[in-house]
């Protein structure tokens, strides 16, 4: 079977697809990523074969806007009940997806050329990745979108959420002879039951597998080993054994700049209590990286990050219990979410903005919240529970084989849960 996949940016948009892809080809199939130019290196170092996708266009900055509608209050339900969003919310959200309509139009072209060429059976593509729907409609097989974590399948592709196409993308379908209306049949989905919220499309189970560059697979099995660096399911991360050191606690921060200073304060906190503070990201602040998140978070007893996708479901399949600060609404989201399970506490990143001062109490606030983490059994049973949950759903061999049945039955897949 050909199998193409495709998406726009490296980071946590290829790495979502690469253990499907992995697989894939494990199986014996045959796979080809297509991606903008700039992204062809991260493909190949993958161990995937990619083909071009077009050029992006040259601004890609997200306008103003996005960050005044982001800050606020959001509902912990805000993508299941759309309505309760205000203007602001709405044109925030609005903004995101016309800019990705504008990188599926940049695609398009290119995407759909080789795909007529090539003539993939099925097409698979990231959540943001709208031009993979537009190849697959342009030659009648069916696509399945590949989601990265999020708690909530965000359809930014409409308007207001729940609504008809974005007007762009409605072009942009008819500018190939597809319905506008067309969409994935199936969505792939990593997230644990408990975690995800309801909507009506159909999804698909598949446990996170942690991504790993092929040369750093600890037993030459890059897709396999990755999983397994996630540590063993009898490895019991939040009670160590005699012996084995100092409390510790992973701190992750994506953005480069860093932590604000109540998270700066926090952890200074945690380690003027001896606890042993490990560094990824931004949160490094200087230092030398500590390595992949996954294989830092066995032997940790939590972790703090921004509530990413990614983030999330590493700890989730780790059983660590998690103290989320996030910034931005989707981030937010998983964070409501995770607490909810009771694996871990949320805080929005806006409550930490203000005066030095106020920086003082919320970082106060925040070591307290970490050192909760730490105490109390509460959390770590969650925690087990959510890691049980994780890494008892199909992996993405089991996928494989479903994707592989006849167009017809992906296309009557069933809900997930």
């Amino acid at each position: 079977m050909r199998v193409l996949f495709t998406t726009w940016a490296p980071g946590g948009h290829l790495v979502a697809l690469v253990p499907l892809a992995r697989a894939f080809l494990a199986a014996g199939h045959q796979v080809r990523v297509a991606v903008p130019g700039g992204c062809a290196a991260a493909v190949a170092r993958a161990g995937l074969m990619p083909v071009p996708a077009g050029v992006l266009p040259r601004a890609l900055g997200m306008p103003p806007s996005v960050a005044r509608g982001a800050r606020g209050v959001w509902p912990a339900d805000w993508p299941v009940r759309p309505t309760v969003l205000g203007p602001e919310q709405h044109g925030a959200l609005r903004a995101l997806g016309d800019r990705w309509v504008a990188i599926a139009e940049a695609m398009a072209q290119g995407l759909v050329a080789y795909a007529r060429c090539w003539q993939p059976e099925l097409v698979v593509h990231d959540a943001s990745t709208y031009a993979g729907t537009v190849a697959a409609a342009a030659l009648g097989v069916p696509a399945v979108g590949q989601l990265w974590g999020s708690t909530a399948l965000l359809r930014l592709d409409r308007q207001r959420l729940s609504g008809p196409p974005l007007p762009g993308l409605a072009r942009l379908m008819r500018r190939y002879g597809a319905d506008p209306a067309r969409e994935p049949e199936l969505w792939l989905d990593p997230c644990p039951p408990s975690l995800a919220l309801p909507s009506p499309e159909r999804r698909l189970p598949v446990r996170f597998v942690p991504y790993e560059p092929p040369h750093e697979s600890p037993r030459g099995g890059a897709y396999e080993g990755a999983y397994d660096a996630a540590g063993d399911s009898s490895y019991d991360p939040v009670r160590p054994g005699p012996g084995t050191g100092p409390t510790r606690i992973c701190a992750v921060w994506e953005d480069p700049a860093g932590p604000p200073e109540a998270v700066r304060a926090a952890l200074r906190a945690a380690e003027a209590r001896g606890v042993e503070v490990v560094r990824l990201g931004g949160a490094a602040e200087g230092r030398p990286p500590a390595g992949p998140l996954h294989r830092m978070l066995p032997g940790c007893r939590a972790v703090l990050h921004q509530g990413g996708g990614a983030a999330v479901l590493a700890a989730a399949v780790a059983g660590v219990p998690q103290l989320i600060v996030a910034p931005r609404p989707e981030q937010r989201l998983n964070g409501a979410r995770v607490a909810l399970t009771g694996a871990g506490a949320h805080t929005s990143a806006d409550l930490l903005a203000g005066s030095p001062r106020t920086a003082r109490a919320a970082g106060a606030q925040l070591a307290r919240d970490l050192f909760a983490l730490l105490e109390q059994p509460s959390y770590v049973v969650a925690a087990r529970a959510l890691r049980e949950e994780a890494r008892s759903m199909p992996g993405p061999e089991a996928a494989v084989v479903r994707l592989t049945t006849r167009p017809e039955d992906i296309r009557k897949a069933p809900h997930a849960w």
